[in-house]
């Protein structure tokens, strides 16, 4: 359980880093609704986005938005598998007693 944790940790902060530098550096898109553009900006709107939950406080505008959709697809595939397979784990253990 907590691999599966530290390893979608891992996977917003890969996307956290990656809006940052494509909005930063390589002028892909901003994001609205935020008065001050940062780091700890983006990781808490990519913690949003692949959790699709979705506080709607920030907003992707510009050619950012496909990979704002592309990580939501990822997180809700990556969070199911992570929580399909905690299960059957779990059922194998159970099914031994």
């Amino acid at each position: 359980i907590f691999a599966s944790f530290v390893a979608h940790v891992l996977e917003m902060t890969i996307y956290g880093f990656g809006y940052f530098v494509l909005v930063e550096y390589g002028n892909v898109g901003a994001f609205e609704g935020i008065t001050e553009f940062s780091l700890a900006n983006c990781l808490y709107f990519s913690t949003q986005t692949y959790t699709s939950l979705g506080f709607g406080d920030i907003a992707p505008k510009g050619s950012i938005r496909i990979l704002v959709g592309v990580e939501a697809l990822n997180g809700l595939l990556l969070i199911g598998w992570s929580a399909s397979y905690t299960y059957l784990a779990m059922e194998r253990f159970w099914d031994s007693k």
